[in-house]
């Protein structure tokens, strides 16, 4: 039984993500705009995320989450960070919480930004914000956000948002912890983006508890 259990827990998946397909009721230069605003900040200064991508989150404070199902199980909180605007590349030093304890200190997640359209069409346009870690716990990331115009006032946008764990991190993660923990998150930072470019702004909200 304790074989199973461990080679169960073993076999959880080092790559998760969240791909959602949606139409944004703006034109593709607002949608854009908001693309390239997220990506400037989460590598130039992410705390200013907090303002309107990251609005019912709840990751102001460190939460009392109580068991790894919660929504709150795994936190980031952001310290030193460095940014080249020519390369647009960034370096961010986190600490990162598990049911409220930091069980990393001083991770570096460095980042590279770049906007691509196809060789012979305008659209449509990419883009594509990776990540790499300093650590084991984490192995890489993306941010992917594809759009097309459908007319002059609608966006059709391809959305992924990826994380590939480290193995000790992974055999963590559930499918219930990823779901309750991180999945929504993903989620939300899309509704937000869609909800700024449509608007020009994002209002406030709170988390939904589970």
């Amino acid at each position: 039984m304790l074989l199973l259990t461990a080679t169960a827990v073993l076999a959880r998946p080092q790559k998760r993500e969240v791909v959602i397909d949606t139409v944004c009721n703006a034109p593709l230069q607002k949608m854009l705009q908001v693309a390239n605003r997220f990506c400037y900040q989460f590598q130039a200064c992410p705390d200013s995320l907090f303002e309107w991508a990251y609005l019912g989150l709840g990751e102001k404070e460190i939460a009392d989450a109580k068991t790894k199902e919660s929504r709150d199980a795994i936190q980031l909180r952001y310290k030193d960070r460095a940014y080249d605007p020519e390369n647009k590349t960034g370096d961010v030093a986190i600490d990162i919480y598990v049911l409220g304890v930091r069980w990393w200190k001083n991770q570096h997640l460095g980042t590279k930004y770049r906007l691509t359209r196809p060789a012979n069409a305008r659209y449509p346009l990419t883009a594509h914000m990776t990540a790499t870690y300093s650590g084991s716990i984490l192995e890489g990331g993306d941010f992917v956000l594809r759009m097309e115009p459908v007319s002059e006032n609608q966006t059709r946008v391809h959305y992924e948002f990826s994380l590939v764990f480290g193995k000790v991190l992974s055999a963590f993660i559930s499918d219930k912890t990823w779901n309750n923990a991180i999945r929504w998150r993903f989620a939300t930072i899309l509704d937000n983006l869609v909800e700024c470019a449509e608007t020009g702004t994002v209002k406030p909200k709170e988390p939904t508890e589970k």
